[in-house]
């Protein structure tokens, strides 16, 4: 099957994400699965590693207050990223092993030459695979199934709404991809 690669990062489908996070080492899948599965772009992600009690489990999000959002363009100041069931579990996880010391800052260079690493002993494609592949990649898992809940999906992703059309409603996902999709966005902002 063709890869997506879309803004010059690839897009994940549930497969590669799970290959891929097979060849990462204990730490980093916690690393991982905390970007992918908060969407948070990457200076916004390790902020929240600097403050985990910005993590609400009893209601599944992640709260990014004022001041965390770094982006000079950012259209949002603050924002509460919402969490899907498999989500509030891996961040439930990286929580805990910040609390131990286990999660140390990996610069973005670092970072990317440990996913081509982990991508080139599952087999995948390098081309696109890099940091920012996990927040593109979690919008599209998004945007694929609850097409319809779009301005809750932008203002968790800190997106305006003409992003989300322009750039993540039509990803060409197969049937079959969709429905193994569904099983990592399960829950995500109360949904079923």
């Amino acid at each position: 099957m063709t890869d997506i690669i879309f803004q010059g990062a690839q897009i994940l489908n549930a497969t590669e994400y799970d290959q891929l996070r097979d060849h990462l080492n204990p730490t980093h899948r916690l690393i991982f699965d905390g970007m992918m599965f908060t969407g948070a772009r990457t200076t916004e992600f390790w902020r929240f590693v600097q403050h985990p009690q910005w993590f609400h489990a009893d209601r599944q999000y992640v709260e990014l207050p004022r001041g965390s959002i770094l982006k000079v363009k950012a259209k949002q100041r603050e924002r509460m990223i919402l969490l899907s069931n498999v989500g509030t579990r891996a961040i439930k996880d990286l929580v805990h092993a910040i609390k131990r010391g286990d999660i140390k800052r990996i610069t973005r260079q670092g970072w990317r030459e440990d996913l081509m690493r982990a991508a080139d002993k599952a087999g995948l494609n390098p081309r696109g695979i890099s940091p920012k592949m996990c927040r593109k990649t979690w919008v599209s898992w998004l945007m694929a199934t609850y097409p319809d809940d779009g301005l809750r999906i932008a203002a968790s992703m800190g997106h305006d709404t003409a992003t989300l059309i322009r750039h993540y409603l039509n990803l060409p996902f197969s049937t079959n991809e969709r429905e193994q999709i569904k099983t990592y966005v399960a829950g995500w902002g109360g949904r079923t």
